[in-house]
């Protein structure tokens, strides 16, 4: 034993060598990004994610020891929990790029706001992402005539379809999930006084965007 342990002292040693400069160029990438950076970088994913052309991220040991002792993600996500909506994987990010809050309709209630303040006011994040999508089931949900009870009913009854939606079903349903995105948006930048300081100083920028299933497309709303 008295000859092991040196050598792997050694080894640790070695190990925090390779891996510590490259956490601190990590830690200093992700920090120097812009806003606008940041959006693109999410852009330029998602167009190799649907172009089916994505690109491996990092996922393996050396990654990994990088994010043990802290995380600098570069944009947070609220979307929904729904199975088909994975953001690492539509917008082509690995282990620790970004910060991730799901929860079914993609609704800003106050725990959520308290995570994505987090994720603002602590991890620094530059973007923050409010992510709907097509064929949205708690969104249809709102829509039916009878709304569920219990906890999945209060959850229903936070989200927001909209008025004057087009008779046809289908159409009625996308512009329910735009106008719930649009909401949700809106209601995380009213309520979260850390969101609005970091807008008004320019340091933040919140985006809608609603995720097409079939295309694997996210295509970005424009704010009203």
């Amino acid at each position: 034993m008295t000859y092991r342990r040196p050598k792997m002292w050694l080894a640790l040693l070695v190990a925090g060598v390779i891996w510590l400069p490259a956490l601190s160029a990590y830690a200093a990438e992700s920090s120097s990004l812009t806003p606008a950076q940041a959006w693109d970088r999410l852009k330029d994913g998602n167009e190799r994610f649907a172009a089916e052309r994505s690109e491996n991220p990092d996922l393996g040991a050396a990654r990994r020891q990088q994010l043990v002792v802290g995380q600098h993600p570069f944009a947070a996500v609220l979307c929904c929990a729904d199975s088909r909506v994975p953001p690492e994987l539509l917008f082509n990010q690995g282990l620790g790029d970004i910060f991730v809050v799901r929860v079914a309709g993609n609704v800003s209630e106050p725990f959520v706001l308290g995570s994505i303040d987090y994720a603002v006011e602590h991890l620094h994040v530059p973007l923050i992402v409010v992510l709907g999508h097509e064929k949205c089931g708690a969104v249809t949900a709102a829509l039916g005539k009878d709304k569920p009870e219990g906890n999945l009913g209060k959850l229903i009854g936070q989200i927001h379809v909209g008025h004057h939606l087009p008779a046809d079903k289908d159409a009625a349903l996308a512009h329910a999930v735009e106008n719930n995105a649009r909401r949700q948006t809106k209601v995380l930048a009213e309520q979260s006084e850390v969101v609005r300081e970091h807008v008004k100083e320019h340091k933040l920028l919140v985006v809608t965007g609603v995720y097409d299933l079939a295309t694997g497309k996210v295509r970005w709303l424009k704010a009203k």
